[in-house]
């Protein structure tokens, strides 16, 4: 014997509002339409390797010296990962003072910022800031 709840359930879906469908119809849409831009981001997008840009954003005065801190812009279609940033500070041709720091992951077209600690006042020499080298994840 089928009872009556059995036979309304049918029913039930049926009498569904139009503007429930409309709603899941849309849901299903976004769905389907991040999918198939993941893909063509996977197969068809930039593919170049990473474009790294530095430049200082501030530099402030600590107890045991200077923090320089700096932005790293991606502009490339790669991932960098484990990018070297070198600082060096120069007194004309003579380099006065060094500092290394690593930014794990720069993922492309982002920006990632950093820190490097020198005794000496940036301020007071000419700074050079030089990406060394990145990982390939």
């Amino acid at each position: 014997m089928v009872s009556s709840k059995d036979e309304k359930e049918p029913e039930k879906l049926k009498d569904a509002p139009v503007w429930m469908w409309a709603i899941g119809c849309l849901g299903l849409m976004f769905v389907l339409g991040s999918i198939l831009f993941m893909l063509y981001e996977a197969a068809a997008g930039d593919q170049s390797p990473p474009d790294v840009t530095l430049s200082v954003t501030s530099i402030l005065p600590t107890r045991n010296g200077f923090l320089v801190q700096v932005e790293a812009v991606n502009d490339g279609g790669s991932t960098a990962e484990g990018l070297t940033v070198e600082g060096e500070l120069k007194n004309g041709a003579e380099s006065v003072e060094t500092s290394n720091t690593t930014l794990e992951y720069v993922p492309p077209h982002s920006k990632r910022e950093g820190g490097l600690f020198f005794s000496l006042d940036p301020r007071q020499h000419e700074l050079r800031l030089r990406a060394k080298g990145y990982e390939k994840p």
